[in-house]
């Protein structure tokens, strides 16, 4: 019985650190699905896009920032959308690339697009 715990105990601690910004990518993604940035063609891979909780997301006088594992990373003029439109411009919304650990040395290189709010 107790390699059970063991073995959940590791399942939640995985899930835990490996937790990225997107939350709720079902309701978006036919918008998603469209998405294209500077940075990449086609920013969503049926699970990469969501909309960003009030702690991963801010804006600074350097400009937007999205925390990703933990850090907060720089929104570059490559990450903005250039094709598509936003499932909800009451948040913000990101595509941040999951898994492939091995190919991301810097959790900042996972960003692939950004939709801010609109500013009034």
């Amino acid at each position: 019985m107790r390699w059970h715990y063991a073995v959940l105990t590791t399942a939640v601690v995985l899930f835990a650190t490996n937790s990225q910004a997107q939350h709720g990518h079902e309701e978006g993604h036919y918008d998603y699905s469209s998405w294209a940035s500077k940075k990449t063609g086609n920013c969503c891979n049926d699970k990469d896009c969501g909309f960003l909780g009030a702690d991963e997301w801010r804006e600074t006088d350097r400009g937007d920032e999205v925390k990703i594992l933990g850090q907060w990373c720089p929104v570059k003029a490559e990450h903005y959308i250039i094709k598509g439109k936003s499932p909800d411009w009451t948040k913000a919304h990101a595509c941040v690339a999951k898994g492939a650990d091995h190919m991301y040395s810097n959790p900042c290189d996972r960003l692939l697009c950004f939709a801010g709010m609109p500013n009034y």
